[in-house]
């Protein structure tokens, strides 16, 4: 019997299980007759129990003896040789009970369904085929009375065709699944290594943001970063890290993926290679450095700003991102909408660097559209200024906790990203 099979596509996914069956199938074929042959009376007179018992322990043995064999000899590890083995177990047994009217006469549609399983539509055919050739000596010489042509054609036709009625629905049941088991093979590989890319992408955005958050006298900041289960590609940075004049941006990079993570990963190098205390001019320069390594669908939304603690200002420029939001201590929010064009959108775009002035207790809020997206179907800012209100005398660094609450959401579409610079 075979526990070794052929090592090709047709021994994955449900076609392996098949094998299996197939081999218990066989074993359980050996057994009945082995018993029926001993227990069962037969009202055929022409079924010889001994010979038959005699032939199906002696084919078992030869096929025990092969199993064992081939583990040592890997050229026996061929399904044609347990084939051709229950071939000649049936056909012996068929021969010892009457040839073609024998009771043992279907066992010759396993055989083939076998042949189906290990070959496909065109073995089972071929199988099909031999066992008929081999059929019609067996049917003339089982008997003592040999019958006439007129006979044997009449039990041909009765027996045969369902030979090839058999190889045809199991070969093309075969083929089926084969195919299915080769799509199924591919899908679980494309998402593999769709993982891996996830993978190496995560890894590469994490390495773009800030190991802590800087601790500045006069400005308290709490971050709140959730990935999404696709990467995606925000980023916020703290730079310059100075105790009065600190910098931070946020930023979201369309895409997503390993594109996306090596984009964020450029326009961090974008940003902090092109600082200057005139930050359209940075921006500018820093949608220079992105043209080349962005293709026509590929942009960034920035916004990058710079605190001035002792006059309470903040000035910043707006590269496409979404609108800062000022919460005041009572929780009145303030919302200074402007924007220009995002980086990477346009060769020659022209940015505007703002400034706003803040008092002590006001939070400044930064925020990718993650955030808003998870609040609401539409542009989810009305939602968000209503949020932070709410959580105006709170302390900023639950702010994230009850974002999540709120939106029942830990894992989202999108990344969440929020940064609250509250200045004291």
């Amino acid at each position: 019997m075979r526990t070794h099979l052929r090592t090709d596509s047709a021994n994955i996914g449900t076609v392996r299980p098949l094998h299996k069956l197939m081999v218990a199938i066989r074993w359980t074929m050996f057994v009945f007759v082995f018993v029926s042959a001993w227990q069962v009376e037969f009202t055929w007179a022409r079924v010889q129990a001994e010979p038959v018992m005699i032939s199906v322990a002696v084919i078992a043995a030869a096929s025990l003896s092969l199993q064992w064999a081939s583990t040592r000899w890997q050229w026996l590890r061929q399904p044609i040789l347990v084939l051709l083995g229950d071939v000649l177990m049936v056909s012996t047994v068929v021969y010892f009970s009457d040839g073609i009217m024998s009771p043992y006469y279907p066992l010759y549609s396993i055989v083939v369904i076998i042949a189906a399983v290990d070959f496909g539509l065109f073995g089972a055919l071929v199988c099909a085929a031999a066992l008929t050739a081999i059929s019609l000596p067996i049917d003339t010489f089982a008997s003592t009375t040999h019958p006439m042509f007129g006979e044997l054609t009449t039990d041909g036709v009765r027996t045969n065709p369902y030979l090839f009625f058999t190889a045809l629905i199991a070969g093309a049941l075969r083929e089926r699944i084969r195919a299915l088991d080769s799509a199924s093979a591919a899908m679980l590989a494309e998402r593999a290594a769709r993982e891996r890319e996830m993978e190496v992408a995560a890894t590469i955005q994490r390495a773009q943001l800030p190991p802590q958050t800087p601790a500045i006298e006069g400005l308290q900041i709490a971050v709140t970063y959730m990935p999404a289960r696709e990467v995606g590609g925000d980023l916020y940075d703290f730079f310059p890290v100075h105790p009065t004049r600190p910098g931070v941006m946020i930023a979201d990079v369309s895409g997503k993926g390993v594109p996306a993570a090596l984009l964020v990963s450029s326009c961090k190098f974008a940003v902090r290679e092109n600082m200057s205390d005139d930050l359209a001019a940075m921006a500018r320069s820093a949608n220079q450095s992105l043209l080349p390594v962005t293709t026509d669908e590929m942009f960034v939304t920035m916004l990058y700003g710079r605190f001035d603690l002792a006059k309470r200002e903040f000035t910043y420029v707006n590269a496409g991102h979404m609108p800062p939001i000022i919460v005041k201590p009572d929780g009145t929010t303030l919302l200074p909408e402007y924007s220009d064009p995002p980086l990477a959108a346009l060769l020659q775009p022209d940015y505007m660097q703002r400034t706003i002035t803040l008092e002590a207790g006001d939070t400044l809020v930064l925020y990718t559209d993650g955030v808003t997206d998870a609040l609401a179907d539409n542009d989810g800012i009305e939602e968000l200024r209503d949020l932070l209100g709410s959580m105006a005398d709170t302390d900023i660094n639950l702010w994230g906790d009850e974002f999540i609450r709120k939106t029942g959401q830990p894992r989202h579409v999108d990344d969440v990203t929020i940064v609250a610079l509250k200045v004291q």
